[in-house]
């Protein structure tokens, strides 16, 4: 009965993200999920052409040597992905994954956790697009660090939906470059 109480309570949440009213409560939802390490739920969140093009960015990893692949793979989207299972995966799933693989490696370093986020505001640029400044506050190992983070979000037909952020675009750019030297 508790686990039927809980898909359901799931299924609400989703839900009720989808219909958002605005893009600073969905940020607030975003950097919650950051926090709570849910990804498979925050990239509900972003607008699928986003998720598609950042896909189409990392696809080299499914280009790796055979050699190198258990590892890298294992490394970046989790014990024993193969080649074969990144190329049946929904752009959501690989977006999540990789997301996953990305943090854990983080918090192995230095244990990362974010410890809050205020939102500050919004900057509206035309009727479809809106930029929430966020300001948060994490911990890496005995480091506290505090950054500024835009998110930016795209209206469309089921709602505000968020942006791919230049930051990853960026560290795709990078694994890209330092993969293909190796």
């Amino acid at each position: 009965m508790k686990q039927i109480i809980a898909v359901i309570s799931g299924i609400f949440l989703i839900a009720s993200l989808s219909y958002a009213s605005t893009p600073e409560e969905l940020s607030k939802s975003y950097f919650d999920f950051m926090k709570e390490d849910q990804w498979d739920k925050l990239v509900e969140l972003y607008d699928p052409s986003a998720l598609r093009d950042m896909r189409e960015m990392l696809s080299f990893f499914s280009e790796v040597p055979d050699e190198m692949a258990p590892q890298m793979l294992a490394q970046f989207f989790g014990p024993g992905m193969t080649k074969a299972t990144l190329k049946t995966m929904s752009d959501t799933d690989f977006f999540s994954s990789f997301f996953k693989g990305v943090m854990a490696q983080a918090e192995q370093l230095g244990q990362l956790e974010f410890k809050q986020v205020d939102i500050l505001g919004t900057v509206p640029e035309g009727e479809n697009l809106r930029h929430v400044l966020a300001r948060t506050h994490a911990k890496l190992g005995d480091m506290t660090m505090e950054t500024m983070e835009v998110v930016s979000f795209k209206k469309t037909e089921g709602g505000w939906k968020i942006l791919m952020q230049g930051k990853i675009k960026g560290m795709a750019q990078q694994l890209k470059k330092m993969f293909s030297r190796g």
